[in-house]
């Protein structure tokens, strides 16, 4: 279907030509109607499509002009004025009494209003790529939110976090759009400013707004005045701890500014779900920005629904100081990483294996990607640096994380594991194209598979600890009594696997499947060393199942990842991953 100025004019996959035309043909206004397409397609194609490709760029300082058809508040609304029906030019067919023979060929073209196309656009991206975290119905109870903490937000009760309006008013239009391309640093919501276009974002805008009635019988908050930061100076730094004390900040956030002080393990939310207060001297966890500006913001509006309330009442200066203050405790720059981009697998002309330290990757490009955690902590792996080869029959990966401590005794039974995996999205699926045909980055959804590759660490110590046994295959009681390399019987009886790496299958949550033994074909290891991992995955490129990513397609191959810290008692799905990457395999 594609839509003129927010109204449906055909419902016809626009996309597919040879469908339009035919369509087009049977009305005896093919060329009329191509000729009416290929115009306003090449003058704003935002208009024509119901999920646009248009390009992708954000300028949150001077955004795109907002669609016809947003939801507003109405002053001059009367009660009981939703249950009336709405006006059109034309009646519809089908609820019109005797209009039955006036269906005919009308029948399946709805005649939208531009409020109600906007919608629907704003319904099909929120059902892809929001669903699964927030609900259908705006809940915050998606799927996915088993897994995640803190919980996705609660669209219904038009309370939200992150605004530029006073305490307890709802958010503009324009904060709604900053979140949802920015995303929320320290959380699993993503930054979604590679995915959508303005015209995109703006219907996922007022698709939010549609799950909360605030949103048409109150009027948005005024954005309060933000002036350029005033200096950094020893004295307004000063003056902020001062406030910082005096205010009691030190009861949630602690004295370090870690997140340590002594109410944070006890606040809830308005939701009553139990709050995580972040490391504020990571300039990574602040959620609704590092700069001046934005934390300047968040003191001015505080975090509704949220122990975090507003300081509007200091003066300006006050405001400023303490933003100076928390600014100046930053203890590391943010990273350098990308959220969602190209990666590349370089074709060289040697012999390929699992060794970390292999000659081979010496001035091979890396990338360092953004993770994010699906549970909340604090020291959370932020990173992960990537860079592939091939030659052609072979493909290897070289993953690269800080760890600053390893967690690799496969034979402590009581012991979480350092882990990574590698995501491939299965079938002809693209990245933001055609209506958003990939998999959810979180393990697939139905029909739409991937294939993991996941790496546990240990294996090497494992056997080696197997081989040295004093009793192969059975329990040594003197290790188990007087203590030794097994501290578990558990971990005794059974011994470790000869491979690294195993492969799964996905189709969702809940849905893991590792492959036969027979089809385990990626191979690889791991070291630990001065505080990083580096892990090698290696496979051949010619798929050898059905279930097998296919490394020889000349298309980009959608690629995620996930890393596991045994330190932080991860497993299963408390991780932290990346969105989709796009990968790109060189063959010259």
């Amino acid at each position: 279907m594609f839509f003129v100025k927010g109204r449906l004019i055909c419902e016809v996959d626009a996309m597919n030509p040879l469908k339009f035309l035919m369509f087009s043909n049977k009305n005896g206004s093919a060329w009329l109607w191509l000729v009416i397409f290929c115009f306003l397609y090449l003058v704003q194609p935002q208009l024509v499509l119901s999920h646009s490709l248009g390009e992708k760029k954000h300028d949150l300082e001077n955004l795109d002009p907002k669609p016809e058809g947003m939801i507003q508040f109405d002053k001059d609304k009367k009660p009981g004025d939703e249950y009336l029906k709405e006006k059109s030019d034309e009646e519809d067919p089908f609820r019109t009494m005797g209009a039955h023979d006036l269906m005919g060929e009308d029948m399946g073209r709805s005649k939208l209003t531009p409020g109600k196309a906007l919608l629907a656009r704003g319904k099909t991206i929120y059902m892809h790529m929001c669903v699964f975290c927030h609900g259908k119905d705006g809940n915050g109870g998606g799927p996915a939110m088993n897994f995640l903490y803190p919980w996705p937000r609660d669209f219904r009760s038009g309370i939200f976090k992150f605004r530029s309006t006073p305490t307890g008013t709802l958010p503009r239009d324009e904060d709604i759009y900053r979140t949802i391309i920015t995303g929320i640093s320290g959380t699993s919501m993503p930054n979604w400013s590679a995915a959508l276009s303005p015209q995109d974002t703006w219907a996922l805008v007022n698709m939010i707004k549609s799950f909360s009635p605030r949103f048409k019988s109150e009027p948005q908050g005024k954005a309060i005045n933000i002036a350029e930061p005033p200096a950094a100076s020893s004295e307004s730094i000063t003056r902020g701890q001062d406030l910082f004390l005096k205010h009691k900040c030190v009861n949630c956030h602690g004295k370090s500014g870690r997140g340590d002080g002594k109410l944070a393990e006890s606040l809830m939310d308005a939701w009553k779900h139990a709050v995580f207060v972040h490391d504020i001297t990571n300039p990574a966890y602040l959620k609704a920005g590092h700069d001046a500006k934005s934390i300047f913001r968040t003191l001015s509006t505080g975090l509704d629904g949220t122990p975090m309330e507003s300081y509007a009442h200091l003066s300006e200066q006050d405001r400023w100081d303490l933003t100076n203050f928390v600014r100046s405790r930053f203890t590391n720059k943010p990273k350098n990483a990308a959220f969602e981009t190209d990666v590349y697998s370089k074709k060289v002309d040697f012999e390929l294996d699992t060794e970390v330290d292999s000659p081979v990757w010496k001035d091979i490009k890396s990338t360092d990607i953004v993770l994010r955690p699906l549970s909340a902590r604090r020291g959370a792996v932020e990173t992960i640096n990537f860079s592939s080869v091939n030659n052609g029959e072979q493909l290897a990966v070289r993953l690269r994380w800080k760890d600053p401590t390893p967690d690799e005794d496969q034979t402590l039974g009581d012991q979480y594991l350092d882990q990574a995996a590698m995501q491939f999205a299965l079938g002809s699926v693209t990245l933001h194209t055609h209506g958003h045909n990939e998999p959810f980055w979180g393990m697939g959804n139905r029909g739409k598979p991937v294939n993991i590759w996941h790496w546990r660490s240990g294996l090497d110590k494992a056997l080696e600890k197997a081989e040295d046994e004093e009793y192969h295959g059975d329990v040594d009681m003197d290790a188990l009594i007087f203590g030794g390399q097994y501290s578990s019987p558990a971990a005794a009886l059974n011994r470790p696997k000869e491979t690294a790496v195993t492969e799964l299958n996905a189709e969702g949550f809940g849905t893991v499947t590792p492959q036969p033994a027979d089809n385990q074909h990626v191979i690889g290891s791991g070291q630990w060393k001065d505080g990083e991992w580096t892990v090698v995955f290696l496979r051949d490129m010619i798929p050898l199942g059905k279930w097998d990513i296919n490394l020889t397609r000349k298309d980009s191959i959608l690629v995620a990842f996930a890393v596991w810290d045994g330190l932080k008692e991860d497993r299963n799905g408390r991780k932290v991953v990346s969105v989709w990457q796009r990968l790109n395999i060189s063959v010259k």
